[in-house]
């Protein structure tokens, strides 16, 4: 007898097919599932994710050596990271560079085709 991957139950009835699978609906919580396959990625997948991400591969690569859609890979490094680091906060003596050549080319109507846009550094007090 199968169990909701949700809540555990086991009272649940047929809800059509998926790619030649039978599908049930959890009558709890109303959670559809197939029992044959897993959800979500293993220990090891996890693992070889965060080892190729820290080593500079993009999500689509690294979805292409492991096998799964690149959006998965990048929803489970983001819950990852949320998870486990905080966001530091900025300190009040930090600076902020900005460089604003596209918005200077559009606002002041730049007569040449060459060069660099300006260059504005401001601490967190000036702001």
């Amino acid at each position: 007898m199968h169990k909701c991957k949700k809540c555990q139950s086991t009272s649940y009835v047929k809800a059509g097919f998926v790619e030649k699978e039978q599908r049930y609906k959890c009558k709890e919580c109303g959670c559809q599932f197939v029992p044959s396959r897993d959800k979500g990625m293993g220990c090891s997948k996890r693992k070889l994710v965060l080892c190729l991400y820290t080593n500079g591969l993009s999500f689509r690569a690294i979805a292409k050596i492991i096998g799964i859609h690149h959006s998965a890979v990048c929803r489970f490094i983001k819950k990852y990271a949320t998870e486990n680091y905080e966001k530091p906060e900025p300190c009040e003596d930090a600076i902020i560079e900005l460089e604003l050549d596209e918005m200077w080319h559009y606002i002041k109507d730049k007569k040449t085709n060459y060069g660099f846009g300006r260059l504005s550094a401001e601490t967190q007090s000036n702001l």
